[in-house]
């Protein structure tokens, strides 16, 4: 059984103009960064995924499975 994979969001406060504040990974460099975005799109091509086992080395983010994403 493959386990599911998943992105991390960042809660920001309300009122926020984005729909989604996500962490996303810069491979080449090797380089996190936080990005914002409306479109979950974006958020399932761009946001770094990982499973919810090793989501729990960065407690300040919150796990979301890529299929829960709306």
């Amino acid at each position: 059984m493959t386990e599911k994979l998943g992105v991390l969001l960042v809660d920001v406060p309300e009122p926020s103009m984005w729909e989604y504040t996500y962490v996303e990974l810069d491979e080449d460099r090797g380089i996190f960064s936080v990005e914002d975005t409306v479109a979950v799109g974006v958020v399932s091509q761009f946001g770094f995924k990982c499973t919810q086992e090793e989501a729990q080395k960065y407690p300040q983010f919150r796990w979301v499975a890529l299929e829960e994403l709306k």
